[in-house]
């Protein structure tokens, strides 16, 4: 299955201001990765992106919560995801074994492509 999602990061820049949305969808870890950026808010648009498009690719954008995926990045900078909770189980019901993600972003948008194999 492949997911796809493009976000405009205007739309991020207006939900980092709302009380518990940085809380409520990034991880721990990606909010340390994310702030040492300069251009912070392509970043955490790119991310959201990516989540949805997991989301999309599993076919159970209900049913997930976003910090059931992390997005994590290899030395080479590469990103990949790592599943919990019920993104990992619907993943694992699935009979799936790989999931690839990709990630671009611009000054203006953000988006993402995963694929479950």
């Amino acid at each position: 299955m492949i997911g796809v999602d493009l976000v405009e990061n205007e739309k991020i820049k207006k939900l980092l201001n709302k009380e518990k949305f940085v809380e409520r969808v990034y991880t721990k870890n990606e909010i340390e990765y994310l702030e040492k950026f300069k251009d912070k808010l392509e970043h955490y648009a790119g991310f959201f992106a990516c989540k949805e498009a997991v989301m999309k690719a599993l076919e159970e954008c209900k049913q997930i919560g976003f910090k059931d995926i992390e997005i994590c990045h290899k030395e080479n900078g590469s990103p990949y995801v790592v599943l919990s909770g019920k993104a990992k189980e619907i993943f694992e019901a699935g009979g799936y074994k790989k999931i690839e993600v990709s990630i671009s972003q611009t000054k203006n948008f953000a988006t993402a492509v995963a694929y479950c194999e």
